[in-house]
């Protein structure tokens, strides 16, 4: 053979080669997703999920670890170390980026940029900015896998503003969620990715406003996946909308969700589902890190002395789920309430359901369970109303009856009766004091709330918070009252109710 035909043969050896490989250009690339939300300073997952994420990556699996915000802050070592040790423990599982939720301002602005600088992942959130209009964290994060790109967005609810402490957040601006998220996709592919994910903190709560859950997201062209949260949904399958899959894992480390993208140069799918964390007997068939469980248990350990001091007995279960407490009153918010009005001498106290995270189990009840089921260090204030003043708030408590919603309305030394078929705001017929008497709109009554509400929190922008007397904390009121009034009820008292 000829060097002639030796270099000829070469070249054909390199074009058909080269031909070959673009014909197999179209191979897929596999991306998991894990993630988790809502879980309000709960821990039970992190071990499943880190032994989960490890094991994918162990055999050469390409992984994402998103968590879509509202876990800094809800149960007591979380919020004894402001925030400090769920960070220990995100850090130690190899969470990959988190998404602001509006919860995660409960410590305070400072207190989540301070948290934001220990994370070892991104915290998240494109549409947030401080009072100059300077954004507060990081937009985006891009994820560079052999043979794909994925990039990654926050989003914020405007929800926060008003579902947060406004204290904390009146100092925000939150942008408009779908038309941040639109100039977050023509960013990311900018930036090369194959892949978009938008991580959001939006849900799709039907008495939010649209533009305001991630609904509004679903149609914008270039987003692949929504991780979303904040209604606390949980979508077994996920959602598949203008080509979209929404997933979101309900609420408090129940399920874990997982998504699986396969991607081609043809075509993007995905699927999701969710593994549920534990059975009814509180036990689980999923495998956990012995680390991880090592680090929480050494924070639970820490504070077991000061939760473990009991306080009270109960011979029935106080209720305090959200489904609950959310619509209609219950023993357990009546024994709150009254609490309030017992710490204060005020003539009625008020509150919301969404106050109330958690119930007691009948039995002896201790410290932790006070703080699990008031986390938010509310103090309790009083503040002169007008009988029509007090109107408008039990209207506005009310008014999105029966949507299940944190403004719902909890009240002690009065009763309201309400017709649900009337319009918004002017559905009570009916407002009774506890000595018999019907409310009168003339006469001043001192009530007594929670700070945040007094601020306007859940949407009370009728109270005027200038005139306010302070009190102590609302869980140091209620643990106190448990201990001078031992008796509780076993059933709620109809203390507002809808009319027949």
């Amino acid at each position: 053979m000829t060097k002639k035909h030796t270099w000829f043969l070469l070249v054909l050896f390199f074009v058909v080669s080269a031909v070959v490989s673009c014909t197999n250009h179209d191979n897929t690339v596999k991306l998991t997703i894990i993630h988790i939300n809502d879980i309000h300073g709960r821990t039970k997952a992190e071990p499943f999920i880190s032994y989960m994420a490890q094991q994918l990556r162990m055999t050469g699996e390409n992984v994402l670890v998103l968590d879509a915000g509202d876990r800094l802050h809800g149960q007591i070592a979380a919020n004894l170390s402001q925030g400090e040790s769920m960070v220990t423990v995100m850090n130690a599982v190899g969470y990959d980026a988190m998404t602001v939720g509006n919860h995660d301002f409960n410590y305070g602005v400072d207190q989540l940029l301070e948290l934001s600088k220990m994370m070892n992942f991104p915290l998240l959130a494109a549409n947030v900015r401080d009072s100059n209009g300077e954004l507060l964290f990081r937009q985006y994060a891009v994820f560079r896998f052999d043979g794909i790109t994925a990039g990654v967005f926050g989003i914020a609810t405007p929800e926060t503003l008003t579902k947060s402490d406004p204290r904390i957040t009146s100092s925000l601006i939150i942008d408009d969620s779908a038309q941040t998220a639109a100039l977050m996709v023509q960013l990311l592919q900018a930036e090369g990715c194959d892949i978009i994910i938008a991580l959001v903190h939006l849900g799709d709560d039907s008495a939010s406003a649209y533009e305001h859950t991630s609904g509004a997201l679903a149609g914008i062209p270039g987003i692949d996946v929504i991780i979303d949260e904040h209604s606390h949904t949980l979508l077994e399958n996920g959602r598949i909308a203008e080509n979209t899959l929404t997933a979101q894992t309900g609420s408090n480390g129940e399920h874990i969700g997982v998504v699986e993208i396969t991607y081609s140069s043809r075509s993007v799918s995905k699927a999701a589902r969710t593994i549920t964390v534990m059975n009814n007997e509180n036990e689980s068939n999923l495998v956990p890190d012995d680390t991880i469980v090592k680090i929480i248990s050494q924070e639970q350990e820490s504070i077991e002395p000061f939760t473990s001091v009991i306080i009270g007995h109960t011979p029935y279960v106080l209720n305090g789920e959200r489904s609950a407490v959310r619509m209609r009153d219950t023993n357990l918010a009546n024994v709150i309430t009254d609490s309030m009005r017992f710490a204060t001498g005020a003539d009625i106290a008020f509150l919301t359901g969404g106050n109330i995270r958690s119930s007691i189990p009948a039995g002896d009840i201790t410290i932790g369970h006070v703080l699990t089921v008031l986390p938010f260090s509310n103090l309790l204030v009083t503040v002169a109303l007008s009988g029509a003043d007090l109107l408008e708030v039990f209207e506005h408590g009310v008014s999105l009856y029966p949507e299940q919603t944190g403004q719902h309305i909890q009240v002690s030394g009065v009763s309201v009766v309400f017709n649900p078929n009337a319009e918004p705001m002017n559905r009570v017929t009916t407002v009774t004091m506890t000595d018999g008497s019907v409310l009168d709109t003339a006469k001043t009554y001192i009530a007594a709330t929670i700070e945040f509400i007094a601020a306007g929190g859940d949407g009370y922008s009728m109270l005027d918070s200038a005139h306010l007397v302070y009190y102590g904390a609302d869980a140091e009121a209620f643990a106190a009252y448990l201990a001078a009034n031992p008796a509780v009820n076993a059933e709620a008292e109809n203390r507002v109710r809808a009319a027949n």
